[in-house]
């Protein structure tokens, strides 16, 4: 027999994604036992909305550290004899 295509086989990954499939029918409720269009359902209703969110926070942290990095620069330090 050959087992040349098994060569590169990963089988922690492959079983990452086994256990992910299980993840992903549990939190889409069925019960029929059909896994065809989880990935999509998953993308559409978990990751899409959390990925979404996720751009808007960098994008509001990347604003205030601009912000903030250009208030540094308008106080500019003026040395005293304390200093």
């Amino acid at each position: 027999m050959n087992t040349d295509y098994l060569k590169d086989w990963d089988v922690q990954e492959q079983q990452q994604r086994v256990e992910f499939m299980q993840h992903m029918y549990q939190c889409s409720g069925r019960t029929n036992g059909l896994f065809t269009g989880l990935w999509q359902e998953f993308c559409l209703n978990e990751a899409g909305p959390a990925c979404r969110q996720m751009f808007f926070d960098r994008q509001k942290a990347i604003k205030q550290f601009i912000e903030l990095e250009e208030q540094k620069t308008t106080h500019e330090f003026v040395p005293t004899l304390h200093d």
